[in-house]
C-alpha cells in the first residue's frame, strides 16, 4: 500500500513538474519575443497560407497554440488582420503544437534534463541582466518539462504493473475506439494542455501495454479537449474572440470525427511510417499528431469564406474594433474618379478618429475619478483604435495626393497634421492612464488642492478637444481663437499648479514620489491642449501650407507655429 501510495505521489508530482515546466518555458519565450513576435505576425500574414506558416512557426516558438490564438484576435481587433487571416494563423497554431509531440519522442533530451535546471538556475539566480534571466526560465522550464515526464513515466510504468485493472483498461482502448476519443478530450480539458496528455499518451504506449491502434483515438480527443482553453478565454470575450474560438472548436471537431471515420486506413498509414522510418511508438504517436492537423488545414483551407460565413450567421453582430473602424470608411475607387470627394471622405474618418479621441479622454478622467480595470481597458482599446485610424487615413491621404490639385493642397497638408496631433492626444492620454494606473496600485493620494487642479484642467482639455472635433467638421474660426485662449489658460493654471505643487513638496504635504507623478499628470494634460492648439492654428493660419509649384512657404504670415 505504502509503495503503491509512493508510485501515485511520483505520478502526480511528475505531472506538477511537467506541466509548471510548460508554464515556465512558454512564459519565457512569449517575454523574449515580446512585441517583435506581434509585428512579425502582423506584417507576415497577408493571405491565409502565409499565416498557416506564421501560426505554426510562432506557437513552434512560444510553445502555446492559446497564445497565438489570443495574439491573432488582438491584432483582429485592432483592425491589423482580416478573419481570413486569424483563421490561418489558428490553423497553423494547431500544427505547430506538434513539436512538442516530436521533441517527447526523443528518451535522450530526458536523460540531460537535470543539466538544463541547473544551467538555468544559475541564470536566473547569479545573473542580473534581465534579458538573461528570462532565458534562465526558457531553460529551466525545458529541464522541468522533461524531468517531469521522465518522472510521470515511471510512475505510469509502476502503476500499470502493479494494476490488472489499468491494465485491462488500457486493453479496451484497442477495441473501443471512441472511448479513446472521450478519454483524451476529457483528460486534456482538466489539465488544459494538449501538450501534457500528448506526452502522458507517449508515456503509456512506451510501457508497451496501450497499443499504437488504441493510442491513436485518444490523440484525436485529445485535440477536441485542448480547445476548452480557447472557449475560457472567449467567455465574455468581444466577438472576435467568441468567433475565433468557435473556429477552434469546430476545425478539432470536424478533423476528429472525418479520421474517426477513416481510423483503420488512417492507422495502417502511421503503422507504415513507422516501419518504414524505423521510428519508435513514441516518434508514431508525434506522427498522428502531425498528420492529423496538416491535413485538417489543408482541407479546411479551401472553405474560408465558407467558414467565415457560419461563424457570422452562429455568432451575429458587430465587434467593438467593427463598430469603430472599417475599411469602408476608405473607398480607393473615389481617388480615380473623384479626388475631391475622396478627400471628403479623408475628413469624415478624420472626425470619426477625432470622436474617438474625445472618448480616451473621457475614459482617462473617469479612470481619474474612479479607477476600474473595466474603464481602464476602455481606454486603451481606444488608443489603439486610434493608432490604427491614424495609420489607415495617413496610407489613404498619400494615395490622395498625386490626384489633388493646387486648390485642395491646403486641405491635405491639415489634414496630414490634424491626424498626427490627433494621434498624438491618444498617446497623452494613454501615458495618463499609467501613470494613474501606477499611482492607484501604490495607495498614491493626492492634496485635496492638487485634486481640484486636476479637476480643472481636465474639464477645459475635454472642451478644447470637443472644440477641435467642430474645428475639423466647420472650419470656424470664432471656435479656433477660443481653443487658443483656453490654451493660455492651461498654461497659466499648469504654472500655478506646479509651484503650489513645490509649496506643498517642502511643506511635507505630499510626498516625492506622489509629486513626481502630479507632474508627470500635468505635463501630459498641457500637452494635449498643446496639439488641440495646433488644430485651430491649422484653421487660423492657412497661408502655412501654402506651397505651390514648389513656391517657399510665406513663413511671414504665420502669426504662431504650430506645436508637435
Amino acid at each position: 500500500m505504502n509503495d503503491l501510495v509512493t508510485v501515485l505521489l511520483g505520478l502526480i508530482g511528475g505531472l506538477g513538474i511537467f506541466l509548471y515546466g510548460i508554464n515556465l518555458m512558454g512564459d519565457g519565450l512569449q517575454t523574449l519575443a515580446g512585441d517583435k513576435m506581434k509585428r512579425i505576425v502582423e506584417k507576415l500574414t497577408n493571405n491565409i497560407f502565409v499565416g498557416i506558416i506564421v501560426g505554426m512557426i510562432v506557437t513552434a516558438i512560444i510553445q502555446s497554440s492559446s497564445a497565438t490564438t489570443a495574439l491573432s484576435i488582438s491584432l483582429i481587433r485592432a483592425g491589423l488582420m482580416t478573419m481570413p487571416q486569424a483563421i490561418g494563423i489558428i490553423m497553423g497554431a494547431n500544427i505547430g503544437t506538434t513539436v512538442t509531440a516530436f521533441l517527447f519522442s526523443f528518451p535522450a533530451i530526458s536523460d540531460y534534463s537535470l543539466i538544463f535546471v541547473g544551467i538555468g538556475a544559475i541564470l536566473i539566480f547569479f545573473i542580473r541582466h534581465k534579458k538573461v534571466k528570462v532565458i534562465g526560465h526558457v531553460i529551466l522550464g525545458f529541464g522541468l518539462l522533461f524531468y517531469g515526464l521522465d518522472l510521470m513515466g515511471n510512475g505510469l510504468k509502476e502503476v500499470i504493473k502493479n494494476s490488472q485493472t489499468v491494465r485491462d483498461i488500457l486493453l479496451r482502448f484497442k477495441d473501443y475506439p471512441l472511448l479513446g476519443l472521450m478519454t483524451g478530450s476529457v483528460v486534456t480539458a482538466i489539465v488544459q494542455s494538449s501538450s501534457a496528455t500528448t506526452g502522458i499518451v507517449q508515456s503509456i504506449v512506451d510501457t508497451g501495454e496501450l497499443s499504437l491502434k488504441g493510442a491513436i483515438p485518444i490523440i484525436f480527443g485529445n485535440n477536441i479537449g485542448t480547445t476548452i482553453t480557447a472557449i475560457i478565454a472567449a467567455l465574455g470575450g468581444s466577438i472576435a474572440a467568441k468567433r475565433a474560438s468557435l473556429f477552434h472548436v469546430l476545425f478539432n471537431i470536424f478533423g476528429s470525427i472525418l479520421f474517426m471515420i477513416f481510423l483503420v486506413p488512417f492507422t495502417n498509414l502511421i503503422m507504415y511510417l513507422q516501419d518504414l522510418t524505423n521510428a519508435s511508438d513514441k516518434l508514431a504517436i508525434a506522427y498522428t499528431h502531425a498528420i492529423f492537423n496538416i491535413t485538417n488545414a489543408l482541407i479546411l483551407v479551401w472553405f474560408v469564406k465558407q467558414i467565415i460565413w457560419f461563424l457570422k450567421k452562429t455568432i451575429p453582430g458587430q465587434d467593438e474594433m467593427e463598430e469603430e473602424y472599417s475599411d469602408d470608411m476608405f473607398n480607393e475607387d473615389l481617388i480615380k474618379n473623384s479626388p475631391v470627394l475622396a478627400l471628403e471622405s479623408s475628413k469624415n474618418a478624420i472626425v470619426h478618429m477625432a470622436h474617438v479621441v474625445k472618448k480616451i479622454l473621457i475614459s482617462t478622467i473617469n479612470y481619474y475619478q474612479e479607477p476600474t480595470q473595466k474603464t481602464l481597458d476602455e481606454g486603451l482599446f481606444y488608443e489603439t483604435i486610434i493608432n490604427t485610424l491614424d495609420r489607415k487615413i495617413h496610407e489613404y491621404l498619400v494615395k490622395i495626393t498625386s490626384s489633388v490639385d493646387d486648390f485642395h493642397s491646403y486641405d491635405l497638408s491639415k489634414y496630414f497634421d490634424t491626424i498626427r496631433d490627433l494621434e498624438r492626444i491618444g498617446d497623452h492620454c494613454e501615458n495618463l492612464l499609467e501613470v494613474l494606473e501606477y499611482i492607484h496600485e501604490n495607495k498614491g493620494v493626492f492634496s485635496e488642492e492638487a485634486l481640484n487642479d486636476l479637476n480643472e484642467l481636465f474639464d477645459i482639455v475635454l472642451k478644447m478637444v470637443e472644440s477641435g472635433i467642430r474645428i475639423i467638421e466647420t472650419n470656424d474660426i470664432i471656435i479656433a481663437n477660443q481653443v487658443i485662449e483656453l490654451e493660455e489658460h492651461v498654461d497659466q493654471l499648469v504654472r500655478k499648479s506646479r509651484k503650489r505643487h513645490t509649496i506643498r513638496v517642502n511643506e511635507g504635504i505630499c510626498t516625492s514620489e506622489t509629486g513626481i507623478m502630479f507632474v508627470e499628470l500635468l505635463s501630459n494634460i498641457e500637452r494635449i491642449a498643446d496639439h488641440c492648439t495646433n488644430i485651430a492654428e491649422y484653421t487660423i493660419n492657412k497661408d502655412y501650407y501654402i506651397v505651390i509649384d514648389e513656391k517657399e512657404v510665406d513663413l511671414k504670415s504665420i502669426k504662431k507655429v504650430p506645436q508637435n
